[in-house]
């Protein structure tokens, strides 16, 4: 039996931020209440709000790619059938109810009715369908965890999706928000096939007025949005735009984001290096909020190119210092941890000391046996970055420094974020790149262990112990798997975790209701 709320508890949370604003504010009747109770009282409808973002994102098509940017940015925009509270449990969004069945092969999504989406149009089956086939088509996950899913119209608002083989992981995947399901006309879904699409319309409580590419992306709230009723909770429940415009002014120097946050050109600013975190704190009129956030890892190429071997990939592990690391990146500790599994420890049920003792090994000599074991003749180890991503970049100069130090031939290749997620398909391209993963309810979720992401993990034993995760009689039974799963993990390597991440969002005094789950939530913002 598939059960309908799936609430294990976790931590997903990611890299990136928001948007901010000035202007004048006026008072709207039957503000709700929620989490967004302060704002209610003081009745903040207006403003502007103008958000320094330290990356371009290469498209706001949620299902085009895993790019963190793209999410955060496109969330406002589109919204999914199911989405997820503060505690990451699955709630409905725009289904008013959802029903599975005893055998977890239907899940019947009764869609509320009354939808507009940006164009007018009202939001039907059809919209869905055509929407959730295309997703099907792109989502990594979708693709691994609902192979063969069908959907069909039972009338204009009620979608039946024939699951063809159910797992316990079901609904975290369609309300998941990596490369999420958001509904589009069905006009829109179906041009877009596997491209990405350039008209973004979807339902959510901003919509596209203008993107400048390298400028700004400008937002104006849907005047004709309908919210859930229920509570602002996370991602779920109703969500207010108080804000008249946001615009997310594309700024990739952090000297320039800092400084804009400091003279009030910016209202909110990502990506704030943690040696002007403390500046700004002593500013009566910035605040800045810390938030748990992510692993930031080494990608490997496993499809092709000397890290395809793996006594090559346990020979990069040894020759790393992951404290050196996370410190170019984050500086003080307090804004890192140097942890080795793949949940958090508070999420304890699958949290386990196998792997720790391969994690950090930090052992040149050995590394240096390892590179003999594989073969190593010389060959360029390539490792792709951008200064867009500052804490990648400063990482990427720390490992050359130290596979240099154990004899090997690295080639640091600098460019535009979006070149370096273009490049990091072409498996003949390049050897390591870096991002980040929200922490999941279950570690088989991570895109690493699909053999279709980026860096194509190819492990019998790692697919296996997936597999046997998925088809447990229940939670207790897979979390038996945890060690197991995090003892392979390290033997393989398909990535290398560093660590544990915070993100550390900067804004004016005035700016007030913001939340950051999946990363940052800019809908229930205002400024006084």
């Amino acid at each position: 039996m598939k059960l309908k709320g799936l609430g294990y508890g976790f931590f997903l949370l990611t890299l990136s931020l928001m948007l901010s604003g000035c202007s004048s504010t006026t008072e709207a009747p039957e503000i709700s209440t929620g989490s967004n109770e302060e704002n209610a009282e003081e009745g903040a409808y207006g403003g502007t709000l103008n958000f320094a973002f330290n990356v371009q994102p290469t498209t706001l098509d949620p299902y085009f790619t895993t790019d963190t940017a793209t999410r955060d940015l496109a969330q406002h925009i589109f919204e999914p059938l199911l989405t997820l509270n503060t505690s990451l449990e699955v709630e409905p969004m725009l289904a008013e109810t959802y029903d599975v069945s005893e055998d977890g092969k239907t899940i019947t999504f009764h869609l509320r009715q009354g939808i507009k989406f940006h164009n007018g149009k009202d939001m039907k089956a059809d919209d869905v369908i055509a929407s959730m086939e295309r997703w099907q088509e792109m989502s990594a996950q979708a693709k691994q965890y609902l192979e063969g899913t069908v959907y069909e119209a039972e009338d204009d608002y009620t979608v039946v999706a024939h699951i063809a083989d159910p797992t316990t992981l079901d609904l975290f995947i369609f309300a998941d928000m990596t490369q999420f399901a958001g509904i589009m006309p069905k006009e829109i879904a179906e041009a877009g096939s596997t491209e990405a699409i350039t008209d973004y319309i979807g339902t959510g409580p901003y919509h596209l007025e203008e993107w400048r590419k390298d400028q700004f992306i400008h937002l104006k709230r849907f005047d004709d949005y309908s919210s859930r009723p229920e509570p602002a909770n996370g991602l779920a429940g109703e969500k207010k735009a108080f804000l008249d415009e946001i615009y997310i002014h594309i700024v990739t120097e952090s000297s320039t984001r800092t400084a804009g946050i400091q003279s009030g050109e910016y209202d909110m600013a990502n990506a704030i290096p943690q040696d002007s975190i403390e500046l700004l704190a002593m500013d009566p009129m910035i605040k800045n909020e810390v938030y748990a956030n992510s692993f930031p890892s080494i990608i490997f190429n496993k499809k092709a190119r000397f890290l395809s071997n793996e006594k090559a990939r346990q020979a990069v592990n040894a020759a790393l210092n992951m404290e050196d690391l996370l410190t170019s990146a984050y500086g003080d500790s307090k804004y890192y941890e140097a942890d080795h599994a793949l949940v958090k420890e508070d999420q304890k049920d699958w949290y386990t000391d196998a792997g720790r003792d391969v994690y950090n090994t930090y052992d040149p000599e050995l590394a240096k046996q390892l590179l003999k074991e594989a073969g190593y003749n010389g060959e360029e180890i390539i490792i792709l970055t951008s200064r867009d991503r500052e804490e990648y970049y400063n990482m990427s100069v720390v490992i050359q420094q130290q596979l240099e130090a154990v004899g090997m031939n690295i080639s640091l290749e600098v460019s535009d974020w979006g070149t370096v997620l273009e490049r990091a398909g072409d498996e003949q391209a390049y050897d390591i790149f870096f991002t980040a993963f929200a922490f999941r309810p279950m570690p088989v979720q991570y895109l690493f262990f699909n053999h279709e992401w980026l860096g194509w993990t190819d492990s019998e034993e790692l697919e296996e112990l997936k597999e046997q995760i998925l088809g447990a009689a229940s939670q207790e039974e897979a979390q038996k798997f945890s060690a197991q799963l995090h003892e392979a993990f390290y033997s393989y390597l398909p990535i290398i975790k560093t660590g544990n991440s915070t993100a550390v969002i900067s804004m004016r005094e005035n700016v007030e209701g913001l939340q950051f789950i999946t990363g940052p939530i800019l809908w229930n913002v205002s400024v006084k």
